[in-house]
């Protein structure tokens, strides 16, 4: 425990990849924020949309800046809100905002280096149950892993299996006892932790709500929760931690076509290490803050969208990470300007006696 908390310390100091830091087997994911590739159905032909720059700039445009980040990783994963179908007859149209791209758009996250998607939000059903079927089936042709209600996934590395959970928040309620059972199902099956993705929160608020903490506290109180990601509010939310657990709020928007102009520049990528030993125990966790913006040329809200996601430092880091503090109970810590991250301490799974 001593040698763990003083590599731990070292990590933050220096900013050290968390292999640094880990046990004897380490699982590093990166989580981004609300990726829709695609526009509703009348931008689609308007210039300066989605469409266009993956026409004109190719597939791989849209993650080049932060596709380093993620091929470093174990597993990238963004929550894909919007629908992927080269269909529109089952389009939604008593929504006020419905977003579409063409199955082939599941190529941008291969491109990307992203391998897993949480697909339950309130956006995923745009085009019905069709295009719903439709997205899983272009993400499937793609080997790009997804999940969400009933939909778990569970990736494996070294023989260490993490379970994936995705829920809407007007949805969630309908679960809450099968999630219990099947939590609880999968650690008996040998499943050695388990993350759990929320979509919800008020959008555009700068603090998170009591759905979304009492969410936080369900999974990881009752359902074996050991890391919890939030999106929806579409701007960066606070961290949080509960039984030595942490919980992300919201990462904001991250590449988002479902605007052609920004609305929130500011967002981040979560990159946590989830530490076992050789045996399979969940040993504790690491996570990195890296603030980035969802435009690489947009220099504030307003200005139009490139599409193009990028990490950010100085002073764009500063205000990213202002935010989060905003919503966040303790302090956050310094910003490392070379590493481009800040980290956050050390959660031994289980606390001293």
């Amino acid at each position: 425990m001593f040698f763990r908390r003083l590599l731990s310390l070292l990590t933050v100091l220096f900013c050290l990849p968390a292999s640094f830091a880990a046990a004897e087997k380490t699982v590093t994911v990166s989580f981004a924020g609300d990726v829709t590739l695609g526009s509703e159905e009348w931008l689609k032909d308007s210039p300066g949309n989605f469409h266009e720059y993956a026409r004109d700039k190719g597939y791989g445009y849209f993650f080049a800046n932060v596709k380093d980040l993620f091929e470093k990783d174990d597993l990238t994963i963004v929550n894909l809100e919007g629908v992927l179908s080269n269909s529109a007859a089952d389009e939604n149209k008593n929504k006020a905002y419905r977003f579409r791209g063409p199955t082939d758009y599941a190529k941008i996250l291969t491109e990307g280096s992203v391998e897993a998607c949480a697909i339950s939000n309130n956006h995923t059903k745009d085009f019905g149950n069709r295009g719903y079927d439709d997205t899983k089936e272009a993400l499937e042709a793609e080997n790009i892993g997804y999940f969400g209600n009933r939909d778990y996934w569970i990736f494996e590395k070294d023989g260490i299996r993490i379970a994936f959970f995705s829920f809407v928040s007007t949805a969630y309620e309908s679960y809450r006892q099968w999630t219990v059972e099947i939590s609880e199902k999968l650690k008996k099956d040998g499943v050695n932790a388990i993350v759990y993705i929320y979509h919800g929160g008020n959008e555009y608020s700068k603090e998170h709500n009591w759905m979304q903490w009492n969410f936080a506290r369900q999974v990881i109180g009752y359902r074996h929760g050991d890391l919890v990601i939030m999106h929806h509010p579409h701007v960066v939310q606070g961290v949080d931690v509960m039984q030595n657990r942490y919980i992300f709020y919201s990462l904001g928007n991250f590449c988002f076509g479902g605007n052609t102009q920004v609305r929130a520049l500011q967002s981040m990528v979560v990159q946590a290490d989830l530490h076992f030993s050789d045996d399979g125990e969940f040993l504790g966790q690491q996570a990195r803050i890296y603030p980035a913006h969802i435009a690489s040329t947009a220099s504030q809200d307003g200005d139009p969208s490139d599409f193009q996601p990028k990490l950010v430092t100085g002073e764009d880091a500063h205000r990213v990470l202002e935010l989060v503090q905003y919503d966040t109970a303790f302090e956050l810590g310094s910003f490392d300007e070379e590493a481009g991250c800040l980290v956050l301490p050390y959660l031994p799974a289980k606390t001293e006696e």
